[in-house]
């Protein structure tokens, strides 16, 4: 970056800014605003509707301005406002530095996905460099003489195009959104999963660390990163990406529908033998910072004081009861059952788990990112919840060794309500509360 430019300062606005925007909005009259918008800028100051930023050069005076607002029918959509610059520093670099802050402040809130402007033909173009494409224009739609131009980016795709120069984008697919992240189908055969929340970032970075690490020591297939894109700065949203596994989700309907025991009994050996396989796997170091610290008790006491001061004053009385007893039994147990750390993944439920219908069997597991130290009940427990009781017998005898572990399976088990519900009560993901909540309520 210019020397210049970096010693130029991004501040929020300020009510003395005032008459400073006003000045830099005049200097772009008549080619990029209309003189009679004058007025809508003035009542845009006086009430901003999100987030509005001055660029200050290094005397301290401001030489441009503009800020971004959540849209009105969609929360998704982040809508930039007012951008501007001197007109006497036009391409210097100052609206690209203005710019690409506003871009990166965005990004840095997973709310959104799109962004979108409404701008003059003048600075079409420049938004275009960014990865922007026109929707339409609207003649004279600002003013007489001044087009209005509307264009869209949208943070996803922006994201591949930038890391992936060569990569032709024929198709893109939203396939679903998990807890923690959205993911896409490019091209029928890659996937690109980008995180829901701030700290997506770090939690993507950790799972590739893992699935490079794991990728050939297993059973059955797992994701291979091919593209990691994961800086915490970038202008646009960090992801991992793998190509596609063959198999499609083991939803618990499919599995009731396979009425050969044989088959059954061959995918409950599967699924017993991959986690047999992932439990016992040799780390070389890896984690060994959790490993060292790993006190599953405590955070699990930790959970339940969460879910008593969180949860609580939307539980029924006899909820509240139940979770008590549930979570006292556990905890009184913690010196005569003491638990050994494994790798475990963490949310080994029917959507992770891929099934080849022609083959009738386990072609691969999805989703590591909820792998790391701890139970390997855990693991169990959401695959008896998955598919019930009497599936999870057929890997009982394939696997009796669990038979030592079902104390906590079903403790476990019992507390995936109260997690969807504090989850969602934390991030802000209302049907992840609500879904919860009526499950505790309802005795679930």
């Amino acid at each position: 970056m210019d020397n210049t430019l970096s010693s130029y300062r991004l501040r929020p606005f300020k009510n003395q800014d005032h008459e400073a925007c006003l000045a830099v909005f005049d200097s772009n009259v008549p080619k990029y605003f209309a003189a009679e918008e004058r007025q809508d800028y003035a009542l845009f100051l006086e009430k901003l509707p999100g987030p509005y930023f001055v660029l200050e050069n290094e005397r301290g005076s401001v030489i441009a301005c503009g800020g971004y607002a959540t849209g009105r029918d969609d929360e998704s959509i982040a809508v930039l406002c007012w951008g501007m610059v001197d007109r006497s520093l036009h391409r210097s670099g100052v609206g690209t530095k203005l710019l690409t802050e506003r871009l990166r402040r965005i990004s840095a809130e997973p709310q959104f996905s799109i962004i979108k402007i409404e701008t003059s033909p003048h600075s079409r173009g420049f938004f275009e460099r960014f990865g922007f494409t026109e929707l339409g224009t609207i003649p004279d739609g600002f003013a007489p003489g001044l087009d209005l131009v509307r264009m869209e980016l949208d943070l996803a795709l922006a994201s591949i195009r930038r890391a992936c120069p060569a990569l032709e984008l024929h198709s893109v697919e939203p396939i679903g959104s998990g807890q923690n992240n959205v993911l896409k189908l490019v091209n029928s055969e890659l996937i690109f999963r980008f995180p829901k929340y701030k700290e997506g970032t770090t939690r993507l970075k950790r799972e590739a660390d893992l699935l490079s690490f794991i990728a050939d020591r297993l059973p059955l297939d797992v994701p291979q990163p091919v593209l990691c894109c994961l800086d915490d700065e970038a202008i646009y949203r960090p992801f991992i990406s793998y190509r596609k596994l063959n198999g499609e989700p083991l939803e618990a309907e499919r599995l009731q529908q396979i009425g050969d025991d044989v088959v059954r009994r061959r995918l409950a050996g599967q699924l017993a033998g991959f986690l047999r396989h992932l439990h016992n796997m040799k780390l070389d170091g890896l984690y060994n910072g959790e490993l060292r610290t790993f006190d599953p008790y405590a955070e699990w006491a930790d959970l339940y004081e969460r879910i008593q001061t969180k949860l609580y004053p939307y539980l029924k009385p006899e909820a509240r009861q139940w979770t008590d007893r549930h979570f006292g039994k556990f905890l009184h147990a913690k010196s005569d059952s003491p638990i050994a750390p494994a790798l475990i993944h963490g949310d080994f439920g029917t959507s992770n788990l891929l099934y080849d219908p022609d083959e009738m069997r386990i072609c691969g597991i999805l989703d590591f990112d909820e792998a790391g130290i701890g139970d390997p009940a855990v693991d169990y427990a959401a695959l008896r919840a998955s598919y019930g009781e009497s599936f999870f017998k057929l890997v009982l005898d394939v696997y009796p060794e669990v038979h030592q572990l079902m104390d906590r399976v079903l403790f476990y088990q019992g507390t995936f309500a109260l997690q969807e519900a504090l989850f969602g009560l934390e991030n802000g993901d209302s049907e992840a509360f609500h879904a919860g909540i009526e499950t505790v309520n309802a005795g679930g």
